[in-house]
């Protein structure tokens, strides 16, 4: 059984009315009844996308009358169209349910439908007055009674404050992303339609668009990853509509306060935790002692592996079966009984504040990390100005200290507008290999090209004061080794590139900070 609703009602007795006009009209009030029954018809079939079936309905009901005239005439043809007043009232209900509503100020406005129905009774108004046609004068007084009783209940059942306000605290690290239920109450007396959003970007609201009964509380779930110059309010921008979509309604809502740690301190904090809970000489890391010659890594108790042979290896150490096999020289690794050494290297330029406090944080905990696995650590930092610290391996909890001194000397250079790309070394070697292995004299000449910009990008590098001093870090400790990279600044990057190039081969374990905002360091 199909149930009646107040629509069906309305639009079977517009049609029948409308029929009744088709067979008593004359001609021109005839033309406009069937092009009125057309117009129902066709809504009756399908639907138009957006608001076009909303304004037909409207206008349907304002020429209306003038098809009735040749049954009743004058005030009796507008009476006649008081039932179709439901089909409006019913249409602007559906239209409201499927559009999207924008926050535009705190406060009151007048939605888009109303502006331009107001616009339009308007119009009609003024022309059917300097016509003198009382038929549509009362018609358009008729819609305006309409409105002015749904808005005089609008006005009356939403505040301009339709929401009550709950706020809690929380406690974040700048980086880290948290979720948080806050709860959203009503205080208007009708359904409403509820848009939620937020005023920046790294606040995201989960299920934005709701309805929300009379009287009624939800839990709204918020997504946040605070920057380290975020505000320390979230705001939230509370649009409500009412069920016709006809009033707007802005609230400003600030639920929750965020405490906004600094990586860079959180690091800290860290640190010095640690550095007191082994002040007292207990921990293992007391008992590390490093070798500065980088020696202690190379031989040592424990067979590690074997590699091919580089010059200063000692002969005593060649492996002879395997250098047999595969027709060159391999020599054996040994692993000291204190473990590996780590090397830190890490650039202090940054380009805005945010980067500083990244660059803060993955330099203490890098090194606070080799503190944990008893690793001692060889130091080299520098930044666009120069080297500011180079070392042998050092008792891992004086390399933490050096980090949490160096932390300071993090200068911030805004980047140019104009930067060409760092040179990708590996990729020029690569194609230099491709080219070589063509025989097209255009091929070769290219490859000379590149074997140019390849050797003197290598020369720049190994001759310049950073370069030289890394290499110098990094060859006077000899694999394995851990190499860990804090770096997010492109000024000295090609340097970096040649380093890393000349001692991946080598039995290194590289290791490389991400450029984006986390706490994870991932391998290359």
């Amino acid at each position: 059984m199909v149930a009646v609703t107040v629509k069906t009602v309305a639009k079977v007795y517009f049609v029948s009315v409308l029929l009744l006009a088709i067979l008593v009209s004359p001609l021109p009030q005839l033309a406009l009844a069937l092009v009125l029954l057309a117009i129902q018809l066709g809504l009756t079939y399908r639907q138009p996308k957006g608001n076009i079936g909303l304004f037909l309905v409207f206008a349907s009901l304002i020429f209306a009358p003038l098809a009735f005239s040749a049954i009743a005439g004058g005030v009796f043809a507008v009476l006649l169209t008081v039932p179709v007043l439901l089909l409006l009232d019913d249409s602007l209900k559906e239209n409201a349910a499927g559009q999207p509503f924008v926050f535009k100020r705190v406060g009151r406005s007048a939605s888009d439908v109303l502006k331009i129905f107001s616009a339009a009774a308007v119009i009609v108004f003024v022309a059917s007055a300097f016509l003198w046609n009382l038929t549509l004068m009362l018609t358009i007084t008729l819609i305006g009674i309409y409105f002015v009783v749904v808005l005089s209940g609008v006005f009356r059942k939403i505040s301009r404050a339709p929401f009550e306000e709950s706020k809690t605290w929380k406690r974040i690290v700048v980086g880290e992303t948290a979720r948080n239920l806050f709860p959203l109450k009503t205080k208007c007396n009708v359904p409403i339609f509820v848009s939620l959003s937020s005023a920046v970007s790294w606040v995201k609201v989960e299920q934005s668009e709701f309805v929300l009964p009379s009287g009624s509380e939800v839990n709204v779930t918020l997504s946040f990853t605070p920057p380290l110059a975020g505000p320390s309010k979230i705001l939230l921008r509370a649009l409500t509509v009412d069920s016709r979509g006809l009033i707007l309604t802005g609230q400003n809502l600030e639920p929750l306060d965020l405490h906004i740690i600094p990586r860079a301190h959180y690091a800290r904090w860290l640190a010095l935790k640690y550095l007191e809970r082994t002040a007292s000489g207990s921990s293992m890391v007391g008992s590390v002692v490093s070798d500065s010659s980088g020696k202690s890594a190379k031989k040592g108790v424990e067979y590690y592996g074997s590699r091919e042979y580089q010059p200063g290896d000692k002969w005593k150490n060649v492996d002879w079966k395997h250098t047999y096999l595969f027709g060159k020289l391999i020599v054996k690794e040994f692993a000291g009984a204190q473990g590996q050494n780590a090397i830190l290297i890490a650039d202090l330029t940054a380009k805005d504040s945010e980067e500083a406090d990244k660059l803060a944080f993955d330099l203490v905990m890098s090194a606070y990390t080799f503190a944990l696995e008893s690793l001692p650590t060889a130091l080299a930092v520098y930044n666009c100005d120069g080297v500011l610290a180079m070392s042998p391996p050092l008792n891992p909890r004086d390399a933490l200290k050096k980090t949490l001194q160096l932390t300071e000397k993090i200068i911030v250079i805004a980047p140019s507008e104009k930067v060409l790309e760092p040179t990708k070394m590996r990729k020029i070697r690569r194609s230099i290999s491709q080219l070589e292995q063509s025989k097209m004299d255009s091929s070769q000449r290219l490859a000379e090209i590149l074997n140019l910009e390849y050797e003197a990008n290598q020369k720049t590098a190994l001759n310049d004061p950073i370069g030289k001093a890394l290499i110098k870090t990094v060859e006077s400790i000899l694999p394995p080794a851990t190499i860990t990279v804090v770096s997010s600044s492109s000024c000295n990057e090609n340097i970096l590139n040649v380093l890393l190039e000349k001692v991946e081969d080598k039995g290194y374990n590289i290791i490389k900070t991400e450029s984006t905002p986390t706490n994870k360091i991932t391998s290359i």
